[in-house]
């Protein structure tokens, strides 16, 4: 099932982990994204082993939903009350995360990793910077497109970016999966 078999980080900024657990010890004021900050979330389908031809509309679908939560999470923040987006709030809702995921016995500490945390970090800096936002699904990658360096992680699988402009023309990136390909390298051999 490709569900199980997917990943999701925020790529950029490079230091969100650093950002969010700031901001949830206080020592950081939200937004803690500034507004000319690019943000690009990646979402990886195949995280195990390759996505075979009969799982590749199965990942398209996932995409596809993923991408509709998201800009449905955007939606309610843009057109809720301004307390949504009120720092404490936000704060308190990271917290909540923080013990839920102790309470199920994942490790705490890794709540500026959580998907959960991710997504509605993204949700909510778009919303506030009111930004555009725009999806790019990418794969099964072929060998070709892919580094020598990054080909084992990213061979045969299905990859997702989201990005908080309008389109790819205004990320400056000559390609929308160079973050994803950088942070794969720099995982230097790390599985997701």
């Amino acid at each position: 099932m490709i569900v199980a078999d997917s990943y999701m980080a925020m790529v950029l900024p490079d230091d969100i982990s650093e950002r969010i657990s700031r901001f949830i010890s206080g020592k950081q004021s939200f937004p803690f994204v500034g507004r000319d900050d690019l943000m690009c979330l990646m979402y990886l389908y195949g995280k195990e082993g390759k996505v075979q031809e009969n799982e590749i509309e199965e990942a398209s679908g996932l995409a596809q939903t993923t991408a509709t939560q998201l800009g449905q999470e955007i939606d309610i923040y843009q057109n809720s009350s301004a307390g949504k987006l009120d720092p404490e709030y936000i704060r308190s809702k990271y917290v909540n995360r923080q013990l839920q995921l102790a309470v199920e016995k994942k490790d705490p500490a890794r709540i500026s990793g959580d998907p959960a945390v991710i997504s509605d970090c993204f949700a909510q800096h778009v919303a506030y910077h009111k930004q555009d936002y725009f999806f790019e699904l990418y794969g099964p990658l072929k060998e070709q497109e892919l580094t020598s360096d990054i080909r084992p992680a990213l061979l045969g699988r299905m990859v997702m970016v989201c990005y908080n402009r309008k389109a790819l023309s205004d990320t400056g990136l000559s390609h929308p999966l160079i973050p994803a390909y950088v942070w794969f390298r720099d995982q230097a051999g790390a599985k997701p």
